[in-house]
């Protein structure tokens, strides 16, 4: 018999709503070197909404790393993405947005310049 893990969202169409219980990331950022496209896996990516700020781990190997946070948090974030030997780079007015369960991640893509 399998069971499922998670919480009870709003009854949609005639039974309740089950909700995984996983954490989810509100941000996905990739950082891009400008010139070669290539990501770049050690630079410092922060979020900040308001007052909150958060410093993002990268995930992945160099081929595909990823920087992700924060966890379950909806917001209007400016990512903000620093290397040194680079400009740094920010994106602004990035929304994520929540349902009954999650936040709903948004996938961001920054460019450092030399």
């Amino acid at each position: 018999m399998a069971a499922v893990a998670g919480c009870t969202g709003p009854v949609l169409d005639g039974g309740p709503k089950v909700c995984t219980a996983v954490a989810v990331q509100a941000l996905n950022v990739t950082v891009l070197d400008a010139a070669s496209r290539q990501r770049i896996c050690d630079a410092t990516v922060v979020a900040v909404d308001g007052a909150f700020l958060a410093t993002l781990p990268s995930f992945g190997a160099e081929a595909d790393c990823v920087y992700a946070g924060p966890t379950e948090r909806a917001g209007v974030y400016e990512v903000r993405a620093s290397k040194p030997g680079y400009q740094p780079a920010t994106v602004s007015n990035v929304r994520v947005a929540e349902d009954e369960c999650h936040v709903i991640p948004v996938q961001v893509t920054i460019s450092l310049s030399r």
